[in-house]
């Protein structure tokens, strides 16, 4: 799934200007809606995805300096084009929210994260913010691939690990795993079947170092299932012919 670069000379370019304003929908059970219920959010009535945060997008919506947003004021004479991103944006990233009062806000490092489908949790490994998770939805198929969410730069619930230590936020070591039992940050285990609305974990804080602000990416993939689940990550997926990225936003949705 390639595109072209963007035309960085032309302001027109559809590619340039992709952005939406997702209302809050009439269903309940939306993760949208789950996500506001969750976090107490009562106030927002949208969120908002600018140019770099949507599904194949090739732009980068953060800065290198602390100023973390990509905003619209490019159209209006700023012109500082963003960098390109290494592939096309596998996901959507959950960031901007609008109030009822149509002020902007962020989400924020430890808001709840609810599973937007059920299914069967199968691995997991850090990230460069944090950590994803792969859920695996054994009921929707296609020809030989399984669709599977994965919900990234995610981290622990403070103390969900029971008797066991768990790994606050702003921990940020490596590990993966996708044994039977094996355990992600937040005290999933591999192979626990999580329903919709669980909640799957926070929005981890980036690491000092990071010029991207916290937010979550969830991204939505047919995956072949013969692949082995320690071959995935990132860089595995982004050139695998068994992985085909999907848009996860009409899921967000349902």
């Amino acid at each position: 799934m390639s595109n072209s670069p963007p035309n960085h000379d032309s302001t027109e370019s559809s590619e340039y200007l992709s952005e939406r304003d997702v209302r809050l929908p009439k269903s309940p059970d939306s993760f949208f809606n789950l996500f506001v219920k969750l976090n107490k959010l009562d106030q927002i009535s949208h969120f908002l995805f600018q140019p770099g945060m949507l599904f194949n997008d090739t732009l980068q919506w953060w800065t290198s300096k602390k100023r973390p947003l990509f905003t619209r004021s490019w159209k209006e004479g700023n012109r500082n084009v963003p960098a390109l991103r290494p592939h096309p944006h596998a996901g959507i990233d959950i960031y901007l929210m609008q109030r009822l009062n149509m002020d902007t806000s962020t989400v924020l490092p430890q808001m709840l994260i609810p599973a937007m489908l059920s299914g069967e949790l199968v691995h997991f490994h850090r990230d460069f913010l944090g950590e994803t998770l792969y859920i695996r939805h054994p009921k929707i198929r296609q020809k030989n691939s399984v669709l599977y969410t994965l919900y990234g730069h995610i981290c622990a619930i403070p103390g969900s690990r029971g008797t066991g230590a768990s790994l606050p936020c702003s921990s940020h070591i490596r590990f993966t795993g996708s044994g039977f039992g094996e355990q992600t940050s937040a005290g999933l285990a591999c192979s626990s079947f999580i329903d919709k609305g669980q909640i799957v974990g926070m929005i981890s804080p980036p690491p000092a170092t990071s010029s991207v602000p916290a937010h979550l990416h969830i991204s939505c993939a047919w995956i072949d299932e013969e692949l082995q689940m320690e071959e995935l990550n990132w860089e595995n997926m982004s050139t695998s012919g068994k992985v085909i990225f999907i848009d996860p936003l009409p899921f967000l949705l349902k």
